[in-house]
Parts: structure tokens; sequence; C-alpha cells
């Protein structure tokens, strides 16, 4: 507690950096910083928030008094800011409906403190992955975007995914909807860079050895074929597809595991459930509002599972309860 703000940031971005991420210490930060709240610096509290981020943990009250501090200063603080701080929100899934409003009605007319271009897209693609819409601030971000003399590749990816969440979730996307040649050039650029094995987000060898370990007993549950890093006609890659004959799928699988999760510390800094991450979700979302079946396993339970009968057993009711038919099992 007589650590200053400042310090306690740096002290919880060095410890992420190097690997060191024990929760008690971490939850002792958070709890020291969140009754400090008030003493902190935007920048400062950026930088404790994306620490935590940086080692896979979740502290909510720590995340809600960031939403706070931001909702009181959203025309003093610098876009950039006001980006990571979304980013930060949007990672871990706590939403602010007030801060929402707040940056969607700063932003309404076009990018403001020195937002560029891309970082702007990056702050839209936070409200949609938040689930938090303002059309005249989407308008205004596609405006900047075309002004834009050039955009990097992955600007292009979130303009893709704000594209397919507001076609799916905003009626009123249609007044002012990206043209389909546009859009197309936008797909053809997610499938290369997002896809299948050159997929953004890479597994590690526990997750991969599950992946399969799964993909094996699908064969001998389900009627098709199992494919594994799988590239969705979105353009999406899934850890596991089950396609009929024609590649149509039938259901994807996607194991949740450290590349998909965050670790949740209560106020002892003990793990609680494990949240999903917001870009994980946000995908997952958008591919069953597209009609396709998802089921997902999670990765400790399946390792927990103590034979081959056992997690076939698993399979089948996994899959019914994701719609798969029962004729087809």
């Amino acid at each position: 507690m007589d650590v200053a703000p400042r310090d306690l940031s740096q002290i919880a971005n060095a410890m992420a950096t190097i690997g060191q991420t024990e929760e008690r210490f971490f939850a002792s930060l958070a709890r020291a910083s969140v009754a400090r709240c008030e003493r902190f610096a935007v920048e400062e509290m950026l930088l404790l928030c994306s620490a935590f981020d940086k080692a896979g943990l979740v502290h909510v009250p720590l995340l809600e008094a960031s939403a706070k501090l931001l909702r009181h200063q959203v025309s003093q603080v610098p876009g950039a800011d006001l980006a990571k701080g979304l980013k930060s929100l949007a990672t871990c899934c706590v939403r602010d409906l007030d801060l929402g409003k707040a940056v969607g009605e700063y932003l309404a007319e076009g990018p403001k403190g020195g937002l560029t271009s891309e970082e702007f897209c990056s702050l839209a693609w936070t409200f949609v992955t938040l689930g938090f819409y303002h059309d005249q601030m989407f308008r205004a971000v596609f405006k900047a975007l075309e002004d834009a003399p050039s955009m990097p590749g992955d600007t292009l990816c979130q303009l893709y995914e704000i594209h397919l969440a507001l076609k799916a979730f905003r009626d009123d996307y249609g007044k002012y909807e990206l043209e389909d040649a546009a859009v197309q050039s936008l797909k053809a650029h997610y499938r290369k860079q997002r896809g299948g094995k050159l997929r953004d987000v890479k597994l590690d060898r526990s997750v991969e050895k599950v992946c399969k370990d799964i993909a094996d007993s699908l064969q001998k549950v389900v009627s098709g074929s199992v494919s594994r890093q799988h590239q969705t006609e979105l353009g999406m890659a899934v850890d596991i597809a089950v396609n009929k004959k024609g590649n149509k799928p039938i259901v994807f699988i996607e194991v949740d595991g450290s590349h998909s999760l965050m670790r949740t510390l209560d106020l002892n800094g003990a793990s609680q459930i494990s949240r999903v991450r917001g870009a994980v979700l946000l995908k997952r979302y958008l591919l069953q509002k597209h009609g396709f079946r998802i089921a997902v396993v999670p990765e400790d339970f399946w390792r927990s599972l103590p034979d081959s009968r056992e997690k076939r057993d698993f399979l089948r009711e996994l899959l019914r309860s994701a719609g798969v038919p029962s004729k087809l099992l």
C-alpha cells in the first residue's frame, strides 16, 4: 500500500514480462491498486491492466476501476490510451455500458485526441467484441479508413470482423454497409492471414496433443471427415471440424486451453473459473450467427477422462447438445 502507483504498474509489467505470474502476488497488486485507484494516472492504470493481460490473469474490480477512470476522462485521455483501455476490457470481456456510450458519442464525428485511423479501427473492433454499437461512430471509422493512404494487415482483419459483426447483429447496418467488392477483398486478405496453419494464435504442444486425441476419438464417433486447424467459410480458424462429404460442416469443435482462456483471480488470489478471451468469443458468436454448430471441450476436463470409451461417450453427448443429428453419431 505504500508503493507509488507508477511503481506498482512498472513492477507488475516487469514481473509479467519475465513470466513471474504468481497469483497471490498479482492479486495483492490488484487490491492495493483498486483501493487507491483515484491516485492513478490513466497511463499508469493502463500499464497495470496490460501487465495482467500479459500474465493471462483477470481481476474484474481492477478492470472496472480502469473503466471508471476512463469514463470520467474520455475527452482528456489521448486517443491511443483510450484504445488501449478498451482493448484491455475487450480481452477480458468486462463491459461498462456507460463507457461505451461516452466513447461512441465522443468519437461520433471522427477520430480525436491524436487517434490514428488504425487505432480508430482497433477501438471499433473492441466495441463489437464487447457488444457495443454506435452506428454514427462506425460510419466515422469507415470514412477515416477510406481516407487513409494505406492500412496494416491487422487493421484489415479487424475491419473484416467489424463488418461481419455489424452484418450479423445490426439491422441498421444496411444503411452504410461496406460495398461487396471491398468485403470480398477483405475476406481474401483475412483468409490468407488468419486461416488454418497460418492462424495468428499458435497452439502450444499440450493443446495440440489434446486436439489430436479429440480428432482421433471423433473418427470413431461421428460419420464424417475430421480435420484439425480447419479454416471455415468465413475465413476464421477452428481447432477441429467434422465435415460431411463435399466438405459441408457438421460441427466445429474448439478446445479451451491456455490460448483461449484467462485465469480469473478472487480477492485472495486463488484462481476461479477461467474467462474466454474476447477475440475467441467474438469468433464463436459470429460462426454461430452464420448457422454453424459450435462445441467446446475444456482441455483439463478432457485430460481427466480415464479411457477411450468415456471420451467417446462424452463426445457423443457433446455433439448431441450442439445439435448434431443422432443419425450422424
